[in-house]
């Protein structure tokens, strides 16, 4: 077993070449550690059925790079179609009748197979390079904890597991985001097997636009705001941000902020977990804006030592960053809110895709 830390590898060769060779390896992505192999490698395959101790029948699905690459493999119909062009990349399997161009042990009995695009862009470039699908399951062994680090991974494994895996891809502790959501367009409703971070049925209104530099994503804050503030001395407005490290999450709110005529310097609340700044938009319409960053939070009682619940007064505007932790931590409350969830999608080093998902509860 060999392991390579994310920020070191500066091509992927040594990848490519575990992966052409049927060899096995756990990488990151956008919800936990995966593993992969080669789908179209029955070897390799039965390497990976092996490791997870998966009986045949029992679907696996596959990760790809783009849409155009999903239709190589699956026949996306029209449902499949906006599903892809709404969510991918991003934390959903989508569920389509197999062109049987993958191991078959990877399908379903009924001839279905899995796709997902990942919205982690390492893995994007990856599966660009590599040309084929890779399977795209948690790394975990069968009912042990979802791994979001190569410790938890390894501390759970047995060790003849442990011995099967060639190459592991280090990149850390990983958010703590909920699986992916499953949604199967082969039945005459969409049918969701499992729901992740995103409930489609809840989304009313959604739109995308295309950022490539600091300036444009901190413009795409502030119109964002403009576009949507209506109704603000009502209801809180609730915005949560999700995306990679660097995929301008703290841009965007800088453009929210200058939409509400603060003046402050928008600094990134990592550190000291919320920052607030007081905005006067009117005599009437006067309020303040919480940034809040989540990544370290661990329960309930952190979220009340930070007043987090008096937030959401009607006028005030809301800022979640790695809004999936204290989603996980008080689902209820989240299901009572509506919001505006906000996918950061990485193309390249300053070109991002922005997604908006506005979620009615």
């Amino acid at each position: 077993m060999k392991i390579l830390k994310q920020e070191e590898i500066k091509d992927f060769t040594e990848i490519i070449q575990v992966l052409n060779n049927g060899g096995l390896i756990i990488f990151p992505t956008e919800t936990c550690y995966g593993v992969g192999v080669d789908a179209t490698n029955a070897d390799a395959v039965s390497k990976l059925l092996k490791y997870k101790k998966r009986p045949e029948g029992k679907a696996i699905s596959i990760a790809v790079s783009i849409k155009d690459k999903a239709s190589e493999y699956v026949e996306i119909n029209k449902e499949a179609s906006k599903l892809y062009n709404t969510f991918m990349p991003g934390p959903i399997t989508i569920i389509s009748k197999s062109k049987n161009k993958v191991d078959k042990r990877l399908q379903s009995e009924k001839g279905t197979l899995g796709v997902r695009i990942p919205n982690y862009k390492f893995l994007l470039d990856l599966l660009s390079v590599f040309g084929k699908p890779i399977t795209s399951t948690s790394a975990n062994s069968s009912g042990k904890k979802t791994p979001y680090s190569i410790k938890d991974l390894l501390e759970n494994l047995p060790e003849k597991q442990s011995k099967m895996i060639d190459l592991i891809i280090d990149a850390g502790t990983l958010p703590k985001n909920p699986p992916s959501t499953v949604i199967d367009t082969t039945t005459t409703e969409l049918t969701t097997y499992r729901q992740g971070r995103i409930d489609p049925t809840k989304i009313s209104d959604f739109d995308s636009l295309n950022t490539s530099s600091v300036e444009e994503t901190i413009l795409s804050g502030e119109k964002f705001f403009y576009d949507h503030k209506k109704g603000l001395n009502k209801n809180p407005m609730v915005i949560l941000l999700n995306g990679e490290l660097g995929a301008g999450k703290t841009h965007f709110t800088k453009g929210v902020a200058k939409g509400l005529n603060i003046k402050n310097v928008i600094k990134s609340p990592t550190y000291n977990y919320v920052n607030e700044y007081k905005f006067e938009l009117s005599e009437k319409q006067k309020g303040k804006l919480y940034h809040f960053d989540a990544w370290r939070i661990q329960n309930i009682e952190d979220l009340n030592l930070l007043g987090f619940y008096e937030w959401f007064k009607p006028g005030n505007v809301v800022v979640i960053e790695w809004p999936s932790v204290v989603m996980s931590l008080d689902e209820e409350f989240f299901e009572k809110l509506s919001y505006y969830y906000i996918d950061f999608v990485q193309l390249g080093d300053l070109d991002r895709e922005i997604k908006i998902y506005l979620i009615e509860n």
